[in-house]
């Protein structure tokens, strides 16, 4: 397993996070990941238990994101190529850079499909009309939408929340798992979770963590 670790991200991203109520806020927060790093490829540190987010990859490819209650982890779909200076992110599947055009693109089909109902259609036209792309390119980018939405996207949080702590119905240390994009399991734990914990947890190599 790989793990590269960023520290002292800039506020304006670690606020620009969002709640996960369904694929589409899940894909913005990847993207929020995404576009932090590209901006900031000094964040890079080696500390790996002080850090704002974490990406893994190997047999488990995902990205950890520390909040100021806990933390949230989703699947990474992006290649990860590191050129030591910087970390470039790759969607194989259609042989596409993450960079800021790209996150732009994903980021005016995510609100075109907020307006109502997804559409394919009204992404491909949207694209075309705001970026002014000749509709094959609209189209790929289209596909590339769809793609990233239909992945299993893995996220799940551990939260630290005192405020809203109500015995056994809503544990102050808590798992939250995601089933058809809600929650649908909390699991309460008796103990703080650290960073270990996780970085434990993605690595295939070493002995699952117990929860008790």
């Amino acid at each position: 397993m790989s793990a590269y670790f960023f520290h002292e991200i800039p506020v304006c991203y670690i606020s620009g996070f969002v709640a996960v109520r369904d694929p589409y806020s899940n894909l913005e927060n990847l993207l929020n990941v995404v576009e932090a790093i590209n901006c900031c490829p000094t964040s890079r540190t080696t500390n790996g238990f002080i850090f704002d987010f974490a990406l893994f990859t190997g047999d488990v490819n995902r990205v950890l994101i520390r909040k100021a209650d806990g933390f949230f982890t989703m699947a990474m779909p992006f290649q990860i190529i590191d050129y030591g200076a910087n970390i470039v992110f790759i969607y194989d599947e259609y042989n596409l850079t993450i960079d800021s055009a790209f996150i732009s693109y994903m980021k005016n089909a995510i609100n075109t499909c907020r307006e109502g109902a997804y559409s394919y259609d009204n992404v491909v036209y949207s694209l075309h009309e705001s970026f002014g792309m000749e509709f094959n390119e609209a189209i790929l980018y289209s596909d590339v939408l769809s793609s990233l939405l239909l992945k299993d996207h893995g996220y799940f949080r551990f939260d630290d929340d005192p405020a809203n702590q109500n015995a056994r119905i809503h544990p102050r240390y808590h798992f939250d798992f995601f089933c058809t994009n809600s929650t649908g399991i909390k699991i309460g734990v008796n103990n703080n979770i650290t960073s270990s914990f996780f970085i434990d947890l993605f690595d295939l190599n070493k002995n699952r963590p117990y929860m008790a």
